[in-house]
């Protein structure tokens, strides 16, 4: 086996990648670095990129991400996660999260209960093996999450209550997003993701210039009715974002319930379930069946509302390792 090659030191374009890498994925997702090894035939076996700056934290301890993982055997998966926590270490970093790809606004968590149905729309892969690698190399679980899936979104939607006379008396508007000015609400959209997610497992910021350059390109792509937004007095205070089960062959039957947020104010209370019942509609409506509530913490209220009407499908986790000094 080669000698584990630095960012700077392995050139995609002069070796074999086995591992299906695409290199731009360095600057889009600000590797701080990146390490691959090579085999005897210079081909990759293992690669995986490194976080320091601006990454969270657990428990007061400071955080390194490992992600962009990818590693054909525990041969290469061990002295490749050796090396990255030792580089995480040195530069202050108490504990190595992965596989995260410095944020959980990028892709993160490893499938651990795969089940039987295909991957969907947003959804990260990973071979099985692959948490098994990171257990071996000493990190343990620290989250677990779910995808549920309701099968008969016709028939099968949460319970209101009176959330939507109340909703409604206090001035609350649920609409499309404006199909011919779609970008308009992303602000709105932002604070309000930034707002309901900030005491989430693993939270750190994300300016608006750089959440628009995720999230702006599906816009066009979407049914305005898959993406609502709930307004209060002109303000955006909640969304939900669906968009169709693009990997899924056609006919596509199944949306994706990627985001629901509030703005985490007492008077805005049931909103979430509104959204959700709103969504399933419009969905209904255009023809699909089924709807994926996608990539939850296991503890989140937003598990708790998908329960009502929809089962597990999958299930995923992260890890974590404490760093020696």
């Amino acid at each position: 086996m080669s000698n584990i090659l630095h960012m700077q030191d392995c050139d995609y374009t002069t070796v074999t990648d086995t591992t299906g890498f695409v290199p731009a994925q360095l600057t889009i997702d600000n590797a701080d670095q990146h390490f691959a090894i090579l085999d005897a035939a210079d081909q990759v076996q293992a690669r995986c990129s490194i976080w320091w700056r601006n990454t969270p934290g657990v428990d007061g301890l400071r955080g390194g991400a490992v992600g962009h993982y990818a590693a054909n055997s525990p041969e290469y998966s061990a002295p490749l996660l050796q090396h990255a926590c030792r580089q995480l270490r040195s530069h202050g970093c108490d504990i190595a999260i992965g596989p995260l790809d410095g944020c959980t606004w990028r892709r993160y968590r490893f499938i651990t209960e795969r089940g039987a149905t295909q991957r969907f729309f947003l959804e990260p892969e990973n071979d099985d093996e692959w948490p098994l690698h990171f257990q071996a190399s000493g990190f343990a679980e620290l989250a677990r999450y779910v995808s549920e899936i309701n099968p008969d979104i016709r028939n099968r939607q949460p319970e209101l209550g009176d959330a939507r006379r109340k909703l409604h008396d206090l001035g609350v508007r649920v609409a499309a997003i404006d199909r011919c000015d779609p970008a308009a609400d992303l602000p709105g959209i932002h604070a309000v993701a930034c707002a309901a997610f900030r005491d989430s497992f693993l939270y750190t910021p994300l300016d608006f210039s750089s959440y628009r350059e995720l999230y702006e390109p599906l816009l066009t792509k979407i049914d305005p009715r898959l993406l609502l937004v709930a307004k209060h007095n002109d303000r955006v205070v909640g969304f939900i974002f669906g968009p169709p089960d693009w990997l899924q062959p056609s006919p596509i039957d199944t949306i994706v319930i990627k985001t629901v947020a509030i703005l985490p104010e007492p008077q805005y209370r049931g909103l979430g379930r509104l959204l959700i019942v709103e969504l399933l509609r419009n969905a209904a409506s255009l023809g699909y069946c089924k709807a994926i509530s996608a990539l939850m913490h296991s503890a989140n209220r937003s598990r708790q509302i998908s329960s009502d009407c929809a089962g597990p499908m999958r299930r995923y986790a992260i890890y974590g390792r404490r760093l020696s000094s």
